[in-house]
């Protein structure tokens, strides 16, 4: 145990070095510690900050546990001249120039490091989790860690133990990664354009000063560190630092609160190198929304480094993956034992272990409260609806109803049944249901099967048949579901509608390439007219006023070959999230497949983000782009004209253009581009608003332009452009965490919209 030696305190973090190695470690909370001995005599080097070191000789392995009582140093004050220069300044230009020349020497080390990882809500400890691990760094190759043991609460299974180092930062490194953001170190060779130092006291360790230089930031809007650095003087390298984020690391909704600090302590063990001892990390995170509140969650983290091997071949196999984190193989994994040198637990983690059982979950210590927590509770009553059939499992299957309303069906009332047994490769699924204004049923069923493995997956037959009503013209933004709600509700219908009979087949490669997947498929298809059939003008708040004509198709029989190609697509999140991602569709039908019609369609999208302003913060400043185009050769029927989206109601989802409202372009050519600039936060922070800014509040400028043209005479339901529609707006991103509220301007022609979509975050 180590205290201090006038009032018996105990001396949490002191480091003990064995002395002539590059081995130590730190004592605990309570001032404990244990270090593993192998041969004698050897000598133990007890240091703590503000005191005399103290070296202890053990000549052979002592009967009761050795106690240090640390006194404090006597310190006597150089005189120090006031100039306009500040003294913490000039101290650490030194520690910066210092570091430059022997971190040029070091190449590699490899480190033996222990973790501990607890989890708290307001009351108690709720998990624990431990491991050891050797961790690897290399100039050139970066971080690897491979854990080789661990040990947890039994509320964690060992699959949820991933407690380690690989995250935890080095804090004489350049750039250090906290949260997400991209700090600029304090020992950056640029830091003094982006810290103020000032020194705030001088102590004495074993005859040398030590400076203790408060670090505050010159930059208000870029992610830097806060706190206070202890410096070594005469060797003008740093002793330990006390860092915390400032206030532009931060979360979005639905964080409500967060803070996180940073204790961590270095040797250089008597040689030339300044590692790190050990890293202290301590934070709490508050989660919430209307109607919806967690406890707060905390954490606290000690790891401690110790062992090092310095400029050492590293072995190959721990860089042969990207993955910065691995376990050892079964046969070498297991429960921590003594040896393996622990931090010695608290009583209160002592406690924790003997009293936390299987049965006191993570989501029981953490059970939010609100009325959306008691709905939740209320729905998970109802069972997973998940069930078993001859053994096999089967997963998201069964019966599940199918409602939708537009105005040539009106309301259609159909069940759905889908089976998929994991691990088989097989899918069937069918559907039907009876349309209650058009008087029509639609029905059919398709089934997908695995056949054989093809490089990155494998190879899918697909096959099926349906009879149902289909749309003119599709849509990239908007189903059938959103569809029905707005027509329900009183508002215009987005879509147009024929009837389809029709039956493929075809070939779904997946992974041909990376992220790349390739559909091919051959399709017959029998077009028919809804013809004069009366528009449905039902809504809940009564008849709606003469909804527009349903354009008449040109009926016949298609036969087509289809062709889809996907690079890293992704589901549509509305424009929650950007993307990166590629679609091209090709689609050729002619006579001599015995078509009536004979044309061939292309179409292309691509969308694509990338990172702009403020770059080191967790989400920085981004621009978003999508194309999409489109264009056909010979006869295209109107049933397979391309479309650029609209507004859906108020609903102005990025893709659309925001001043076309409630309907979209529909045209045999057409192309489309959209782009916009989220600002996020910085508008509002450069102001003042800082309080908007902590709301999550952001401002994001965006424009478009589109054409359409259906390249010959069809009625004047067409819906083309007149021109090129070209439109320009700004949003108030993340009101309350779950709006955008657009307001856009036309361009080419009077007009403007205020419409609402979801907030963009990613």
């Amino acid at each position: 145990m180590v205290t201090d030696a006038e009032s018996g305190e105990s001396l949490p973090s002191a480091t003990i070095l064995l002395e002539g190695t590059y081995r130590g470690t730190i004592t605990n909370t309570e001032g404990r510690f244990s270090i593993d001995i192998d041969h004698y005599p050897v000598a133990l080097i007890v240091r703590y900050i503000g005191y005399d070191s103290e070296r202890i000789e053990l000549k052979e392995n002592p009967a009761t546990s050795v106690h240090v009582e640390m006194k404090r140093s006597v310190t006597e004050l150089e005189e120090i001249t006031v100039t306009e220069k500040d003294p913490g300044l000039s101290i650490m230009e030194l520690v910066i120039a210092r570091k430059q020349i022997w971190r040029e020497n070091l190449n590699t080390y490899k480190v033996d490091a222990y973790t501990r990882q607890s989890l708290s809500n307001d009351t108690s400890i709720v998990s624990i989790s431990e491991s050891s691990s050797i961790a690897y760094w290399d100039r050139n190759l970066g971080h690897r860690e491979v854990q080789l043991s661990r040990r947890q609460t039994s509320n964690l299974s060992e699959d949820q133990n991933f407690s380690g180092v690989r995250y935890q930062p080095n804090f004489y490194d350049d750039n250090i990664q906290i949260a997400g953001y991209q700090m600029v170190g304090i020992t950056h060779p640029q830091a003094t354009r982006f810290y103020h130092f000032r020194l705030l006291e001088t102590r004495q360790m074993d005859g040398k000063p030590v400076y203790k230089i408060e670090v505050t930031p010159k930059r208000r809007l870029q992610p830097l560190f806060e706190g206070v650095a202890w410096v070594l003087g005469r060797d003008y390298a740093l002793l330990e630092v006390e860092l915390k984020p400032n206030d532009v690391v931060n979360f979005p909704p639905p964080v409500q609160d967060f803070d996180l600090s940073y204790s961590q302590q270095f040797s250089n063990y008597g040689g030339e190198f300044w590692l790190p001892v050990d890293m202290r990390v301590e934070g709490f995170i508050r989660i919430g929304i209307i109607g919806l509140q967690f406890p707060r969650i905390q954490f606290r983290q000690t790891s401690r480094l110790t062992d090092y091997e310095i400029n050492i071949v590293l072995p190959d196999s721990v860089y042969q993956t990207d993955s910065w984190f691995a376990r050892a193989d079964s046969a070498a994994l297991k429960r921590l034992e003594p040896e393996i040198e622990p931090i010695p637990l608290t009583v209160e983690e002592v406690s924790a272990y003997e009293t936390i059982d299987s049965t006191a979950t993570l989501e029981e210590a953490f059970k939010p409260e609100g009325f959306l927590a008691r709905i939740a509770e209320a729905s998970d009553d109802n069972g997973s609806g998940r069930f078993s059939i001859g053994g096999g499992r089967v997963a998201a299957s069964g019966f599940s109803p199918a409602l939708r309303y537009n105005r040539m069906d009106g309301l259609h009332l159909g069940l759905k049944f889908d089976r998929r047994f994991e691990g088989a490769g097989f899918r069937a699924n069918t559907f039907g249901g009876y349309n209650l204004h058009s008087g029509l049923w639609d029905y059919g069923a398709s089934v997908d099967m695995k056949l054989f493995p093809f490089r990155g997956d494998a190879v899918y037959l697909k096959t099926g048949y349906s009879n149902s009503t289909d749309t003119i013209y599709p849509s990239k933004l908007y189903g059938i579901g959103l569809g029905s709600i707005v027509m329900i509700l009183g508002g215009e219908d987005y879509f147009d509608y024929y009837r389809n009979e029709k039956i493929f087949t075809g070939f779904l490669f997946r992974r041909i390439l990376p992220r790349t997947d390739l559909d091919v498929s051959f399709n017959r298809e029998h077009h028919r007219t809804f013809g004069a059939l009366e528009i449905s003008n039902y809504s809940l708040f009564g008849w709606h006023d003469e909804r527009r004509p349903n354009p008449l198709i040109e009926e016949g029989t298609l036969h087509a070959l289809r062709f889809d190609l996907g690079i890293n697509v992704s589901p549509n999140t509305y424009g929650f999230a950007g993307n990166r991602q590629f679609e091209l569709t090709v689609e050729v039908a002619d006579n001599a497949f015995g078509s009536n019609y004979s044309y061939s369609k292309f179409d292309a999208a691509l969308s694509f983000n990338f990172e702009t302003f403020f770059q080191r913060r967790l989400f920085a400043n981004t621009f978003d782009l999508q194309l999409a185009a489109g264009t056909a050769l010979g006869n295209l029927p109107l049933q397979r004209f391309g479309a650029i989206d609209g507004t859906k109601n108020r609903f102005t989802p990025f893709g659309s253009l925001r001043t076309r409202k409630y309907l979209p372009y529909t045209g045999s050519r057409y192309w489309l581009a959209v782009a916009e600039h989220n600002f996020r936060t910085i508008p509002f922070e450069l102001i003042g608003l800082q309080s908007l800014a902590d709301r999550g509040w952001g401002i994001i400028i965006f424009g478009g332009a589109g054409y359409a043209s259906a390249g010959k005479d069809f009625s004047e339901s067409i819906m083309m452009t007149d021109g090129v529609h070209t439109e320009a707006g700004i949003s108030l991103n993340s009101i309350l965490g779950v709006l955008r509220v657009d307001f856009a301007k036309r361009l080419d022609a009077p007009g403007s919209f205020i419409g609402i979509s979801l907030p963009r975050y990613f």
